[in-house]
C-alpha cells in the first residue's frame, strides 16, 4: 500500500483502514472477504462494517454469486464526482448562508471537546485555518496522556511541514523538552524552554483569531476561544513572556 494514496483517500473522510481496503479492491478488481484481508492487511472481523460504510458512500458495491458475496471497487472518478457534487450543492446555498450571518462585529464562540477526536479537531483546524504560523505553551509530556508520540510526530509535524506552517513555541523544562526542542530546525519550529519553577497544566494554542486550551491531565478537556481580543491578548503574554527568555543553546559534551 502506498502511504501517499492512503493520505489522500483520507482528506476524503475515509479512515486508515477504509482506505487500504479501497486500494485493495482497486487491485483486486472483484474479491471476497477474505481476499480483501489477505491484500490489505485488515482485519477480516473488521471488514464487514468498513464495506457497509464504503457502500453507502457510494465507493463499494456488492455483487451475490450462489451463496458467495464478492465486492468491487467503483473507479476514483467517483470520488471527484462526489467531491464536485458537494461543492454544487455549497455553492447553490451560499446565499441562505450568508444570509444568517449576523452583521457587525463577531460574538466570540466557545467550543467545547474532549478525548484524542478533540484534540485532532484542534489540530484540524489550525491546518484549516490557512494561518502559516502558530503560538503554542505547553508541557509535552502532558499531551502523551492525549495521543501517542508517534501522532504527534507522523502526523501533526508532518501535516505542518507539508504546508510550510512555522511556530514558536515555549515548552516546560524537561529532558523529553529537550529532545523536542533539538528537532527545532526540522520541524519548522523555534522554542525556548521556561525555568524549571514554571509549571504549565494547560497547553495554549494561538493562531489568527482562536485560541485552544487543552487539560489532558486534570480535567480531559478541551476549549477552543473563536475571540479577536481574546486572542491579541494571548498573543501579547506570550510575547511578553517569549521577549524575557533567553534563547535556548544545547550543551555539548567535551571529551
Amino acid at each position: 500500500m502506498k502511504p501517499k494514496l492512503i493520505e489522500l483517500l483520507e482528506e476524503f473522510n475515509l479512515d486508515n483502514d477504509e482506505a487500504k481496503i479501497y486500494l485493495a479492491l482497486l487491485e483486486l478488481g472483484n474479491a471476497t472477504v477474505a481476499e480483501i484481508a489477505q491484500k490489505s492487511g485488515v482485519k477480516r472481523t473488521s471488514i464487514y462494517f468498513m464495506l457497509d460504510k464504503l457502500k453507502k458512500v457510494g465507493l463499494v458495491y456488492q455483487t451475490n454469486i450462489d451463496t458467495k458475496s464478492f465486492y468491487t471497487a467503483e473507479k476514483p472518478e467517483k470520488l471527484l464526482e462526489q467531491y464536485k457534487e458537494k461543492i454544487k450543492k455549497l455553492h447553490s446555498s451560499l446565499d441562505e448562508l450568508n444570509a444568517l450571518s449576523h452583521k457587525g462585529a463577531k460574538k466570540p464562540k466557545v467550543l467545547f471537546f474532549d478525548s484524542e477526536e478533540g484534540f485532532r479537531r484542534i489540530w484540524q483546524t489550525l491546518f484549516d485555518s490557512g494561518e502559516n504560523e502558530y503560538l503554542i505553551i505547553t508541557d509535552p509530556r502532558e499531551m502523551l496522556h492525549f495521543v501517542r508520540k508517534n501522532y504527534i510526530t507522523g502526523k501533526i509535524i508532518r501535516k505542518k511541514i507539508k504546508l510550510g506552517i512555522s511556530s514558536r513555541q515555549l515548552v516546560t523544562h524537561s529532558e523529553y523538552a529537550k529532545e523536542i526542542v533539538a528537532k527545532d530546525k526540522h520541524e519548522n519550529r523555534v522554542s525556548k524552554i521556561l525555568p524549571q519553577s514554571y509549571r504549565v497544566r494547560y497547553t495554549t494554542i494561538i493562531f489568527g483569531d482562536r485560541v485552544a486550551l487543552i487539560s489532558p491531565f486534570t480535567e480531559n478537556i478541551i476549549m477552543l476561544f473563536e475571540s479577536p481580543a481574546f486572542a491579541q491578548s494571548e498573543r501579547a503574554k506570550f510575547d511578553i513572556i517569549w521577549e524575557l527568555l533567553p534563547a535556548y543553546r544545547r550543551k555539548h559534551s567535551q571529551g
